[in-house]
């Protein structure tokens, strides 16, 4: 039986795919602008756009609102894909 390897993450990988630094950039916010509207310390917002903590979920949904977007863009890899419009055989949970 093969051997799997399972590769680690460094510390400078992040935990939690996210989209925060793109969309806060976008929306032309510092880090500390960002912190400040959501009532949060700059290296909270540092720790989210690492992936080494998540914002609550409140926090998550005015995030979303400061920075134009839905709360599935920023973290949409934690989202189930759900079936097509149209499509009669949806996968069974």
């Amino acid at each position: 039986m093969p051997i799997q390897h399972t590769p680690r993450p460094s510390r400078h990988s992040p935990r939690f795919p996210n989209k925060i630094r793109e969309y806060r950039l976008k929306a032309g916010l510092s880090q500390r602008k960002l912190a400040e509207t959501l009532g949060r310390g700059r290296n909270a917002v540092s720790s989210w756009e690492r992936g080494l903590t998540l914002p609550s979920v409140p926090r998550l949904l005015r995030m979303a609102k400061i920075l134009n977007t839905l709360s599935e863009a920023l973290y949409q890899d934690f989202y189930a894909t759900f079936p097509k419009e149209g499509d009669t055989n949806p996968a069974k949970p």
